[in-house]
């Protein structure tokens, strides 16, 4: 389960929990896809401590098809998607790191609108949703919340924090995961505003996004939760937190 030796043009980061159910055909269009291209690339998944067969049955069709390419990073315990992520983009060896969700909401194909753009001009790139099937009324109604009150509340401007499509220069990626400390929904704010006070450049690239049932995102309670981490980000800059070394 090792990835290739030499480094990659883009690491494709994806973390999972789970997923046993889903991670066949959402594997099947990465395959699909990354093997028509002709840059070279490492697959990295990480196992947010999962329960079901989400690790053989991954290592069972990853090492048909990309052996030597890709790796399965394993955490003792779930840690929530935002520790996962951390893990592998730190892993990482791409020039490029982009992550994506397994449940497809997000095709891998939008990565054919990233690369053009790809630019010593820009260090991050992100999706946005512009594009999209109806999601639950509910879902949107927090969402376009979450994005007004992050903007607010952490002095930002971007049209959006959470869709699970962005991808880092391998140098700002490890720069901005290293001082993340969120492990849940709100990651994506944090490393934003790190990236921010940083001076690292952000490009937004609308995508294509469908809704997808049997999310593990819980609407209600993360209305809360993400309130209480915008206000951690706040108080963890008053504090310094966000310092390198």
């Amino acid at each position: 389960m090792s990835a290739q030796a030499d480094t990659p043009y883009l690491s494709i980061v994806v973390p999972v929990y789970n997923e046993e159910k889903r991670i066949e055909s959402f594997l099947a269009d990465v395959i699909d896809y990354l093997k028509h291209k002709k840059f070279s690339f490492e697959v990295l998944i990480v196992d947010d401590g999962s329960i079901d067969n989400t690790v053989p049955v991954t290592d069972g069709i990853l090492g048909r098809h990309f052996p030597g390419k890709y790796e399965i990073l394993k955490l003792p315990a779930n840690r929530g998607k935002g520790g996962a992520l951390q893990e592998g983009m730190l892993h990482a060896k791409g020039e490029f790191v982009l992550f994506l969700d397994a449940d497809g909401s997000t095709s891998i194909e939008e990565i054919d609108r990233f690369m053009p753009e790809f630019d010593s001009e820009y260090d991050i790139y992100i999706a946005v949703r512009t594009v999209k099937h109806e999601a639950p009324f509910k879902r949107k109604f927090f969402g376009y919340g979450y994005i007004y009150l992050t903007n607010f509340l952490l002095r930002m401007n971007q049209s959006d924090f959470t869709c699970g499509f962005k991808c880092y220069s391998r140098e700002s990626a490890q720069k901005v995961f290293a001082l993340q400390t969120l492990d849940n929904w709100s990651f994506d704010a944090e490393d934003l505003f790190i990236a921010k006070k940083f001076g690292f450049t952000v490009k937004e690239i609308p995508v294509y996004w469908k809704h997808v049932g049997g999310s593990k995102v819980k609407v209600f309670k993360n209305i809360i939760v993400c309130g209480f981490d915008l206000l951690k980000i706040v108080l963890n800059e008053v504090r310094g937190k966000y310092k390198t070394a």
